[in-house]
């Protein structure tokens, strides 16, 4: 989740300049999209309690990356 939340709270120049040139830290350091790809996986294996928890808080950072995702509505999607 740390590496997800710390991507959306990039300026949008930053984002912008990795999506055109990449980013030589996430060879090392993990994809913030593979993370997020991961956090779905997660939540669909969780506890209904649990991952109702984690889906608010992943909801709320998918809202501060500022384009849209498709909402998480607890039945794997």
């Amino acid at each position: 989740m740390r590496l997800w939340r710390d991507h959306v709270r990039r300026s949008e120049r930053q984002q912008w300049h990795d999506y055109e040139w990449g980013n030589v830290h996430w060879y090392c350091c993990g994809n913030p999209w593979e993370a997020r790809a991961l956090l779905d996986t997660v939540m669909n294996a969780m506890s209904p309690r649990g991952a109702r928890e984690l889906r608010k808080i992943i909801n709320r950072l998918d809202a501060a990356y500022g384009i849209p995702l498709p909402p998480h509505d607890g039945e794997g999607g």
